[in-house]
């Protein structure tokens, strides 16, 4: 069975694929002002720069809805000289950023199986579910169970659009319309009443516990991983598998790209994204457009079974309280269990300290004075370690 352009990359129909809302939005972020507006009827807008004016119709039972939207698209498209599919994206994103996914590939007529439809997206979803997760924290690998904000952000905020003409193209747009909250850490220790002290610690060294714009931390965490895994796949890479890895290429990352470009026929996949005007554009350095050969597809995925293998490090500082302590007797050293916050995440991590860092710990731990802890962060047997310090001290100092 195969899914054909009739099917799969239906024409684009401003009726069906534009809802006034979507409209609406698009007009406030380009300098159209509202100077009219009738509940559940239309609005009036105007334009003073370039002259011009349109009546938005909201109610299609209308019988001259059709009309009066064709109307002010056809103003829309005059005004800002793009038409057709163009302007149905630069309508989707004016509230959404969104990723154009090409399968490049020659097919007579016009079709692709329809296994490869799914796989593409499948593994779409999969490549999004994994920058969600690195934008909440880079690692070579993430854990089956995903945070609630990577899960609720695919589930909530993530919507395929008309697929486009030009080889099999999906739509994906992702919806600036709520703030996600991340799973970050409770207050230390769960105190409810903290000392000025540390509250000023929380404030500078604990992250917010509402991102703005996670969407834009996740599509701009996808676009720099698929520029870093596309270094990474090359034949004499110019980058190390753990910077790729902080850009926000994970091993599920490899795998879904693996995953779409391992089907017969396809030359290549070609990602390009658009960001939304009502957000801040992102750093310069961030990609508009990823292209990644075939060949590189195909290396993805054991580079993504690498990644697994690798234990997780982070180059972090960890804040919060001693908890315990443990130490062989006669020992100059030992290890200071602190619970905090590491990274964006409450954690538990047992930090080896030795001399003058191990009595610090000791004090730290009867004055319940909050310190940090400095180093190589690695996962082991499900225990967070930092086996050597470079640097251990009261957090107040």
């Amino acid at each position: 069975m195969s899914i054909t352009r009739s099917e799969g990359a239906r024409p684009y129909d401003p009726i069906r694929d534009l809802s006034p809302r979507a409209i609406e939005d698009f007009l406030r972020t380009v300098g159209w002002i509202r100077e009219g507006y009738r509940e559940g009827i239309n609005s009036f807008w105007v334009n003073e720069a370039e002259g011009a004016s349109l009546m938005l119709p909201y109610n299609s039972r209308f019988r001259d809805f059709t009309t009066r939207l064709n109307d002010a698209l056809r103003t829309i498209s005059e005004v800002h000289k793009v038409k057709g599919e163009a302007l149905a994206l630069e309508i989707a994103s004016a509230r959404s950023d969104i990723l154009l996914l090409r399968a490049d590939q020659a097919t007579f007529d016009g079709s692709i199986p329809l296994a490869e439809a799914q796989s593409l997206i499948n593994g779409a979803s999969q490549m999004i579910l994994a920058a969600a997760c690195s934008a909440i924290n880079p690692r070579a690998t993430h854990p089956s169970r995903k945070p609630d904000a990577a899960k609720d952000f695919l589930a909530e905020e993530v919507r395929m659009g008309h697929t486009l003409r030009g080889s099999f193209v999906i739509t994906i747009l992702a919806r600036h319309e709520s703030t996600v909250r991340e799973e970050l850490p409770e207050p230390l220790l769960g105190r409810e009443s903290p000392s000025a002290d540390e509250a000023d610690i929380r404030a500078s060294e604990a992250p917010q516990g509402v991102i703005e714009s996670y969407t834009r931390r996740v599509m701009s965490t996808l676009a720099s991983g698929l520029q870093a895994a596309n270094e990474l796949l090359q034949d004499e890479p110019q980058i190390t598998e753990s910077e790729a890895v902080e850009q926000g290429a994970s091993a599920q990352l490899m795998e879904s790209i693996g995953r779409m470009g391992s089907w017969e026929g396809i030359n290549s996949l070609d990602m390009s994204f658009r960001w939304s005007p009502s957000h801040p554009t992102p750093p310069a350095e961030t990609p508009s457009r990823v292209v990644l050969p075939r060949e590189q597809a195909e290396r993805a995925s054991f580079v993504g079974k690498n990644l697994r293998r690798q234990p997780n490090i982070l180059h972090e500082s960890v804040i919060g309280y001693v908890i315990r302590l443990e130490r062989a007797e006669g020992k100059d050293d030992g290890i200071a269990v602190i619970d905090g916050v590491l990274g964006k995440s409450r954690r538990r991590v047992r930090v080896q300290l030795s001399g003058d860092h191990y009595r610090l710990a000791i004090r730290a731990h009867d004055q319940r004075a909050p310190v940090v802890a400095v180093g190589t962060v690695t996962l082991e047997r499900r225990a967070w370690w930092i086996n050597r310090a470079e640097d251990f001290r009261l957090a107040l100092q």
